[in-house]
């Protein structure tokens, strides 16, 4: 595990990249029996490896100004919390623009990693146009769709992360 933070941001990454190509890799296996279980599984883990980069990241900036953040923190208690100090952190305020952003990539990587967190089965399942299957309600799994993006989220969160860095290091 890396033990040096900023490290982390990019480790987070890189494990997300495995499970990126084990998800292609399944995906392309006619062969295996348990597919739709492993697919789920591995774009479950390739979602918390793409939070624990983001929150590394917001780690990282956070200590940069020397402002103190924990993991699970919100991002607009970390601001307040800066403010109140009297310290300005445009790179948070970036952050939190992005995640409020709706539609937008990290928008909708959050609330894919809140649905899978949520304990309750029919807050993440739609009912789907009636069939009649004998009385059986057929649901749809929502967040399936969302994670079909994982991908693209990594390139947007890698991108993120380097253009972070990079106005970090101009001042």
């Amino acid at each position: 595990m890396a033990k040096y933070k900023p490290g982390k941001a990019n480790q987070k990454r890189y494990f997300a990249a495995f499970y990126l190509e084990a998800i292609e890799n399944a995906d392309k296996d006619e062969r295996l029996l348990n597919r739709k279980a492993l697919l789920a599984a591995h774009r479950e883990s390739c979602l918390f490896h793409l939070m624990g980069a983001y929150e590394a990241l917001i780690w990282e900036v956070a200590q940069s100004y020397g402002v103190t953040f924990r993991a699970g923190m919100p991002l607009q208690q970390l601001l307040t919390g800066a403010q109140e100090e009297g310290k300005s952190i445009p790179e948070l305020d970036r952050l939190l623009q992005l995640q409020s952003q709706s539609g937008g990539w990290l928008n909708r990587m959050l609330k894919a990693w809140q649905r899978v967190q949520d304990v309750d089965p029919a807050a993440t399942t739609v009912a789907k146009a009636p069939v009649n299957l004998n009385a059986i309600e057929v649901r749809v799994v929502a967040e399936e769709d969302d994670l079909l993006q994982l991908s693209d989220w990594h390139d947007n969160l890698r991108e993120l992360i380097e253009e972070t860095r990079q106005t970090m290091g101009e001042w």
